[in-house]
């Protein structure tokens, strides 16, 4: 992978939400003290700050964390985050393929699928299978 990609921070622990300070449900001296209701608990993915659902009512992708599919952040990790911090860096394949026949080469890590479709794919199965010698398959 040729992306410098950055580390999903670690979670904070707070008793109230980092941006407004309003209480947690678990915060009851903080609760009693300002006659309000608690709150529940989220955690911006990309800053890790606990925070409740008003300061994070947005979501994204984030894929130079990992985060492919929309996750919670915080509204002002947002507005911080550029179009093109959300391109997406992975490849994703059609996972619902009905498969009708299947053969697997261990020698070569190949295995061919045909669905009741009749779509024929060719796998590459060396990561899952740890096969180290050369396919023959060129993926052009």
């Amino acid at each position: 992978m040729d992306v410098q990609r950055e580390e999903a921070p670690q979670w904070q622990e707070s008793d109230s939400c980092q941006n407004c300070k309003q209480p947690f449900f678990w915060n009851l001296k903080q609760m009693w003290d300002t006659k309000s209701l608690g709150l529940r608990q989220h955690h911006c993915r990309k800053c890790g700050k606990a925070i409740c659902g008003k300061c994070s009512t947005k979501c994204t992708t984030y894929p130079v964390m990992g985060f492919e599919f929309q996750v919670r952040v915080c509204n002002d990790c947002f507005d911080t985050i550029k179009d093109e911090d959300r391109t997406s860096l992975a490849t994703f394949h059609e996972g619902k393929h009905n498969i009708a026949h299947m053969n697997l080469d261990n020698a070569r890590g190949l295995m061919v699928t045909c669905g009741s479709d009749r779509i024929v794919k060719i796998w590459d199965m060396t990561p899952v299978i740890g096969c180290s010698m050369a396919t023959g398959f060129s993926s052009r």
